[in-house]
């Protein structure tokens, strides 16, 4: 589906349906806005209000849309002509919370952080569960922080129920903890590459059955 942005109907439309087919109006309620360091944010899918606030008040350079490129969203195209507005370069990421990333998408997060422009937003949809995600790997690959002291996939404040499908990334963090614990010298990227098999761990991964139920059906996560 196409939006036309250029008209009174097609911007009423297309704001109708990003607020309520895209669930765009929770922000209204509960934005999940977080600092993760002085060149890093987070949040849930802001409003275009709330991206041009946030865009002023903090300076952001860069606009990591974790939701990814999608010319059948509105929302998409509202924030690719507000960033345009606002000078920010938007930055389409296309990464999922209930599957372990790709070892290209692991690396494209470390290249993501090695050339953008900071200051830096991310955001997903709810904020909780992609947006940990790549939070997590700001903190690694930028920051430097060991993957097991990373602390941005939590409940509180975030939203993240590391017990249902979206807890995949937790367990293999966990993986990669007690491997590093005893191979200290080799790095997350190496043995995602080299010494395990990611596909696998993805399959075998099992989720409990009523936190993903509250994650897919009563909170609707993407």
């Amino acid at each position: 589906m196409k939006f036309d942005l250029k008209t009174p109907w097609g911007r009423a439309w297309a704001w109708l349906y990003a607020m309520l087919v895209e669930h765009n109006f929770t922000n209204l309620f509960r934005f999940n806005f977080h600092r993760l360091s002085h060149e890093a944010f987070r949040s849930s899918q802001p409003t275009m209000w709330q991206l041009r606030r946030m865009v002023r008040k903090y300076g952001i350079k860069t606009i990591l849309n974790l939701k990814g490129a999608n010319p059948d969203s509105a929302y998409w195209y509202f924030e690719q002509e507000q960033c345009a507005k606002l000078g920010v370069k938007l930055v389409d990421i296309s990464i999922a919370s209930r599957s372990i990333p790709t070892l290209e998408r692991l690396k494209r997060a470390k290249e993501v952080f090695e050339t953008v422009e900071y200051p830096i937003w991310m955001h997903c949809k709810a904020g909780a569960d992609r947006a940990g995600i790549y939070a997590t790997l700001y903190q690694h690959f930028r920051l430097g922080i060991p993957l097991e002291q990373t602390d941005q996939l939590k409940l509180w404040p975030y939203g993240h129920i590391r017990h249902s499908k979206a807890g995949k990334f937790d367990h293999l963090i966990e993986l990669y903890a007690a491997y590093h614990k005893a191979h200290p010298e080799v790095g997350f990227l190496e043995w995602a590459e080299k010494v395990v098999d990611l596909d696998k761990i993805d399959r075998e991964f099992k989720p409990a059955g009523l936190a993903s139920f509250i994650n897919d059906y009563v909170l609707r996560r993407e």
